[in-house]
């Protein structure tokens, strides 16, 4: 049996992490990712990637864009204007093991206070894009 004195500590912690969690509840990120294109092609005839980007939204200003996997990781800082860029990157040759093994990353400032990262890998021309991977930093 719960000895009065605990039984009324208890009851007060319960009722004080429960107005806690009612004042500050577990925010689910729903952010919406649909108004950015982030894209990474393989162009075979001129051994480059193609790696494009569009933020509808327009509220995009500056990308960090690197892709990894490569014996030289390649990365590069610029400023975008109107919220898209495209940059071709030549290759010198092709992963041993397969586009898996070279994802391409983007950090975009967003809003002038946001950092949208983005993970997608480098797909063939004729096939369709994968999936992006989003994440947010504030």
């Amino acid at each position: 049996m719960i000895a009065p004195k605990n039984f009324v500590i208890v009851i007060l912690a319960t009722i004080a992490i429960s107005i806690a969690i009612i004042l500050n509840p577990i925010s689910e990120d729903n952010t919406n990712f649909s108004n950015f294109t982030f894209d990474a092609v393989y162009l075979e005839e001129k051994n480059s990637i193609l790696i494009t980007f569009i933020d509808q939204s327009k509220k995009s200003s500056f990308a960090v864009l690197e892709i990894l996997g490569m014996e030289t990781t390649y990365h590069e800082e610029f400023e975008i204007f109107d919220s898209k860029f495209s940059q071709v990157v030549p290759l010198e040759k092709l992963p041993k093991y397969g586009w898996k093994t070279t994802p391409v990353t983007l950090e975009i400032i967003y809003n002038e206070s946001e950092i949208i990262k983005m993970k997608t890998e480098i797909h063939d021309e004729d096939q369709s894009p994968p999936e992006i991977i989003f994440g947010i930093e504030n």
